[in-house]
């Protein structure tokens, strides 16, 4: 039997995810079950879960996917000492909802499923240290150079980056119940709300 490569089985796991992501966005988190997934993705039961077993396993690949790169790419910059400054944080975080299409509406679903769910309460809290750990290495350069006391810019660096991440929630929470909006309107706005 020839081996699959792991090109195909990454292709197929996006195509599982993206047909998951559109029946968990028509059907809600905790309504949808893996024969919806079949439907959707037109698989068998037995190549869905030969990729993922559980919803957990599907909301730790959607976030490898759509979310984990970005914060790669912000991590990478600040450990470069590149000057990532909190806004520009935020928009790089941001830009994956419309870069990928990923919605809003299933985040908050996932958060609130998450409350419930032992598995996928662990893979939340693993995903948010992720990216508070990121935020505070991308924006660490930047913090040293707003005349932060060396003693403390690896702690204002950190506070920061939760400030981020909460902005970054909101603008999640606010898209799932308003509909749409624009990223940049919203970074924009933020901060002439905050400056003010």
């Amino acid at each position: 039997m020839p081996r699959v490569s792991e090109e195909y089985r990454e292709a197929r796991r996006d195509e599982i995810a993206r047909a998951a992501l559109r029946v968990l966005e028509r059907k809600g988190v905790r309504d949808t079950s893996i024969a919806d997934i079949v439907a959707e993705s037109g698989l068998s039961t037995g190549a869905i879960y030969s990729h993922f077993t559980n919803k957990a396993e599907l909301a730790r690949y959607v976030v490898g996917r759509f979310l984990l790169p970005r914060l790669d790419t912000l991590e990478i910059a600040g450990a470069r000492g590149d000057m990532v400054s909190p806004r520009d944080a935020l928009l790089g975080m941001l830009s994956t909802f419309r870069d990928t299409g990923l919605p809003p509406a299933l985040v908050i679903q996932f958060w609130g499923e998450a409350m419930v769910d032992a598995e996928l309460h662990a893979e939340m809290l693993r995903t948010a240290g992720r990216l508070l750990d990121s935020l505070t290495i991308a924006i660490t350069p930047w913090t040293g150079a707003q005349g932060t006391a060396a003693a403390d810019v690896a702690g204002q660096a950190s506070r920061c980056a939760r400030t981020i991440a909460a902005l970054a929630q909101g603008y999640v929470a606010n898209a799932a119940v308003f509909g749409p909006r624009d990223i940049d309107e919203y970074v924009a706005s933020a901060a002439a709300a905050l400056a003010s």
